[in-house]
């Protein structure tokens, strides 16, 4: 694409809306609920695609389900509390976040305590009938957690108090009785909870941060023994045993390794997970209760935060996201083509503007090979390269006939046997007519183009607009290859704008890149077969010579694995820069790449069906159009 960028933005914007309060939430149980106004805008912004949603640290865990659209949480205490909910959308710049309001309460369907039966005496007056009270109610002291059967409360102490004084009317003895005890209740609460407190182990938690997952569906090892060794050292341990059982919130299976201390797992969803592994400890002849809590950050797939959109296939100069062919030649010989609309364009749901037409002559045993790129700032140019392509067969195929070919024999061979300059400026001249003349008329055509649709806009909207060739802008390479009769390929090329061709041979480790792609002073500009600029189109009597100079370039060589042509969808990723072109490490690179997925030792649309899924490989920054062409 030229005049654009295709990188992600890796800084984030960041839209903050208004404070939204939850419904109430019940202390010690599950609860969920479903965000009408988020749902609403993150199904508008998400536009079908899965939202990666995050919370801001909070007291207890608040979990999101992506396919019912709601929160969950089990708080362990009461209380108001504020999150941030923040929604990433696949393909957006910006972070959304959501503040929440978050209310926890007590759950005022279960009761605390139990009734005191009166009707029994106390052996010890209210001495023993107080203590009779507090077994009924759970074991607490200050807002500290502990387990009941079936639920877990959290109670301040003064709100416990007054439930047990509103459980049973006291007579007037009892109260009597309660005004001489000198033990106060909330005493003989505390060192109850103290007891039990001291009764359990104490669980020590560690936080520490795994090295990321770099994308999802990749296996995933890390050794942490040393981690462990380093905590045996740091705390004076004289013992560490490690629980064979892990817990974690993933939805992928996690795998722990106790004996060599590694921690596996293959994930399939991006995320923040915590893995929780436990030990028991023996520190100065005490034991004690440690839990390791490792955070796992999965990053996304890049790939899965690009939409694919389908552009709209009868609108005007409508063309498919993508295309291939299959042409066989002869038994050896066969050519394969493929184009692949850019994610920055599937991104957007805008056309392909690539394009590439071949043909085989079978009577001349000669090939054509055509590839456009149209200029991604141009809003016609889908249709630009359409008519470059076309154009540029339709002509060449008429001219290089028989007589041609016969026409030409002579200077070729004069040039094989002694590198004799004037048969050289003899192919030069053919070629000329043939080549060149078939690119202005492809560019003549084009302008054509644009003022018909002017007209036609004209006519069915009522309004005037101006079309210009540069809204139909492409560039064109075009190549033809001619198995002579004394032996060896007689192979020219013409060629405007970026890209790239070259003339392969493995063995040799040789490639012969016929012209120069055309670079401008910033990163994605270039030169186009439509503008009327002089490094295109010169003017003058030497017109003709420095076109030939520029533009076109001839060879014979005696073999060949593959006559490539690309476009810079290709060539950005594969090459980096245009002086890498000529660079045969870079093609030995790109061969072993295609050859690796494309199985060239076939000759049927098999092969033309991997080369189309070859050109989805992913290379950071480089989004655009990708067409390649192989005669082999």
């Amino acid at each position: 694409m030229k005049g654009e960028t295709n990188n992600i933005k890796e800084e984030k914007r960041f839209i903050q809306y208004e404070e939204i309060v939850l419904p109430y939430g019940i202390v010690a149980i599950n609860n969920s609920c479903s965000i009408d106004k988020v749902n609403s805008k993150i199904k508008s912004l998400a536009n079908f695609e899965k939202p990666v949603v995050k919370f801001s640290p909070t007291e207890f865990p608040i979990k999101w389900d992506e396919e019912k659209f709601e929160i969950s949480f089990c708080p362990d205490q009461v209380g108001k509390f504020s999150v941030k909910m923040i929604v990433q959308i696949p393909g957006k710049d910006e972070l959304f976040v959501f503040p929440l309001k978050l209310h926890v309460n007590h759950d005022t369907k279960k009761p605390v305590t139990k009734s005191v039966d009166t009707s029994k005496a106390a052996p010890k007056a209210s001495v023993t009938k107080s203590v009779d009270i507090l077994e009924t109610t759970p074991k607490i002291s200050d807002n500290k957690k502990v387990d009941t059967p079936g639920v877990v409360h959290k109670l301040p102490i003064e709100q416990n108090i007054n439930m047990q004084a509103n459980i049973v009317p006291k007579t007037p003895t009892q109260h009597k009785m309660d005004t001489q005890m000198q033990v106060e209740p909330k005493t003989l609460i505390n060192q109850d909870a103290n007891m039990q407190k001291e009764s359990e182990a104490k669980i020590i938690l560690h936080k520490i941060t795994l090295p990321n997952c770099k994308t999802t569906g990749i296996d995933y090892r890390e050794p942490l023994e040393d981690k462990f060794k380093d905590f045996i050292k740091s705390k004076g341990i004289g013992e560490l045993t490690v629980n064979p059982k892990i817990d974690h919130n993933a939805k992928f299976d996690i795998n722990w390794d106790p004996e060599k201390y590694i921690i596996s797992c293959h994930p399939d969803q991006a995320g923040d997970f915590e893995i929780n592994i436990y030990a028991d400890v023996i520190k100065g002849g005490k034991p004690e209760k440690h839990q390791f809590q490792f955070k796992l950050t999965v990053n996304p797939d890049p790939k899965s935060l690009w939409k694919n959109i389908p552009s709209i296939q009868d609108g005007l100069y409508a063309k498919p996201d993508c295309d291939k062919l299959f042409l066989p030649c002869n038994k050896n010989l066969s050519i394969i083509a493929a184009s692949q609309r850019g994610r920055s364009h599937g991104q957007e749901g805008s056309p392909r503007d690539d394009d590439f037409i071949t043909d085989w002559d079978a009577g001349t045993c000669c090939a054509i090979m055509v590839v456009a790129d149209g200029a991604g700032s141009a809003k016609f140019s889908r249709k630009g390269s359409q008519i470059a392509t076309q154009t540029a067969l339709e002509k060449v195929k008429a001219i290089l006939g028989e007589k041609f070919w016969t026409d030409l024999e002579p200077s070729i061979n004069k040039y094989i046997d002694d590198n004799d300059l004037q048969a050289k400026k003899n192919i030069q001249i053919s070629l000329y007519k043939v080549l060149v003349t078939a690119a202005w008329e492809a560019k003549v055509r084009i302008k054509n183009e644009a003022e018909k649709h002017e007209k036609e806009y004209l006519a069915m909207y009522k309004k005037g607009e101006k079309f210009t060739t540069r809204d139909y802008a492409t560039t064109l390479i075009l190549t033809i290859v001619k198995k002579l009769d004394i032996g060896g390929w007689f192979i020219a090329t013409y060629w405007v704008g970026d890209g790239g061709m070259g003339i392969f041979s493995l063995k040799p480790g040789k490639v012969i890149v016929q012209g120069t792609a055309d670079g401008g002073e910033y990163g994605g500009q270039t030169r186009f077969l439509t503008e009327d600029s002089s490094e295109v189109w010169p003017q003058g009597d030497d017109a003709a010579n420095k076109i030939i100079e520029r533009r076109i370039q001839f060879d014979v060589v005696d073999s060949f694995d593959a006559v490539v042509l690309m476009t810079d969808g290709i060539t950005d990723p594969k090459f980096e820069t245009d002086n890498n072109l000529i660079s045969i490490q870079k093609w030995n690179e790109l061969w072993a790449d295609i050859t690796k997925e494309v199985p060239l030792n076939k000759r049927d649309n098999s092969v033309a069906d991997a080369l189309l899924k070859w050109m989805d490989f992913w290379s950071p920054g480089n989004h655009d159009d990708r067409t390649m062409m192989i005669l082999y």
